[in-house]
């Protein structure tokens, strides 16, 4: 629904401002009718009512209060005379309204000791007026009549007047707090947006490593077998040929990794299933090398995300130890002791004074503290290398020694 024109225009202007206006206009009107009725004092009438009226606008723009006292002073000092010199019914309401701009912008304290001052000076005005100047026909009981008659003017206005303040005040906490509220909006919205760049950052790692640990074994593998096949080409043809038929077959494996890799990418999901990738893993390592796997594992069940750990794992640790360790044959077991899965891998090696984390190994510790576990390394020259992963079992599957 569209705002009207007029309230799109309202909003731009403070309610404070619009009294302020309110009142100039309501003194303006009020001094002009004084002035007329000053008669053949209506130049005298004039001059007060400018004196006032310039009085009364500068006090909105003064800031510091023991200004606005002297001014307040004056235009009280400038009613005294009024109240002297003329007989103004109207006297009260603009005792009022000089006081209008000082209750929208103070306490409910201090503006009912200012409101109570002048209710005062008025009713000094008048007893001034009354008994002093007029006392011919002034009495107690009139002039005590006129002051409680008058005071519910003053009432009135103090009021009105604190009513308004009480809103402003509550409409800037109101205004405050939403922005509060804007700015938090905004700051969870950066922080969403931060989380969906982490998001994708980290899965973008995942896909890098299940590429690395996935696609870079069966590519390893697929040297391996190729360069085996140029060392039997003349001696062995036909063992060459079964090299390069299984090579094909890693090649094509590898191949369909990678699809499995986009798809992920895409969002589709694909099932995954541990003990035969693993057994798969094992044999398009063996097949047509000269590597040689004993593997003793056990039917586990896992989740699916240390599931496909377990099994990125063993293909990193194949893939290391046959590139950097020139290993031809490995142990490894998979079971589950103690509420724990523990895996093992180790090889035949030539191993290293110590062992330097590269991207697959420290990939490795850094999925196994994800999940809860550890993932330990093990080398001496000469000695192969192991490495041991223990994972939490999730209470899933529970083994016998």
């Amino acid at each position: 629904m569209k705002t009207p024109a007029f309230l799109e225009k309202l909003k731009k202007h403070s309610i404070v401002s619009i009294v302020r206006v309110g009142c100039i206009v309501s003194l303006f009107v009020m001094l002009v009718i004084l002035t007329v009725q000053g008669r053949e004092k209506w130049y005298i009438a004039l001059v007060l009512s400018l004196g006032l009226l310039t009085a009364f606008g500068a006090n909105f723009l003064v800031k510091k209060l023991a200004v606005k006292s002297v001014i307040y002073a004056a235009e009280y000092v400038i009613l005294l005379v009024y109240s002297v010199l003329f007989e103004a019914g109207m006297l009260s309401t603009i005792y009022s309204l000089i006081l209008v701009d000082f209750y929208l912008n103070n306490s409910l304290k201090s503006n009912a000791v200012f409101g109570g001052l002048s209710y005062l000076a008025f009713a000094v005005s008048i007893t001034v007026r009354d008994f002093v100047f007029n006392p011919e026909w002034a009495s107690v009981a009139g002039s005590l009549a006129v002051a409680i008659n008058e005071f519910i003017i003053f009432s009135l206005v103090f009021t009105i007047a604190n009513m308004l303040n009480a809103i402003v005040k509550k409409t800037a906490e109101a205004e405050k707090n939403l922005e509060e509220v804007y700015a938090r909006e905004k700051k969870l919205q950066e922080a969403n947006e931060h989380l969906k760049e982490a998001a994708k950052l980290e899965e973008r790692n995942r896909i890098a490593k299940q590429i690395h640990d996935t696609t870079g074994h069966s590519i390893t593998t697929i040297i391996m077998q190729t360069e085996a096949a140029k060392l039997l080409f003349d001696a062995d043809p036909e063992g060459a040929k079964r090299k390069i038929v299984s090579a094909n077959l890693q090649a094509i494996s590898a191949l369909e990794e990678l699809r499995k890799s986009v798809r992920v990418l895409s969002g589709e999901y694909t099932p995954f299933h541990l003990a035969a990738s693993l057994e798969k893993a094992i044999n398009e390592t063996t097949e047509g090398t000269d590597i040689a796997i004993r593997a003793k594992t056990e039917d586990i069940d896992v989740d699916e995300n240390t599931a496909f750990f377990l099994y990125s794992s063993l293909k990193e640790g194949l893939n290391n130890g046959i590139r950097h360790g020139n290993s031809t044959a490995f142990l490894f077991e998979l079971k589950i002791r103690d509420g724990k899965v523990r895996f093992l891998l180790s090889d035949n090696g030539t191993g290293a004074k110590e062992c330097k984390e590269g991207y697959g190994l420290r990939t490795m510790r850094e999925g196994a503290e994800k999940l809860g576990g550890t993932a330990e390394f093990y080398t001496a020259e000469g000695e192969g290398m192991e490495i041991r992963i223990t994972l939490p079992a999730n209470g899933k599957g529970e083994g016998n020694d």
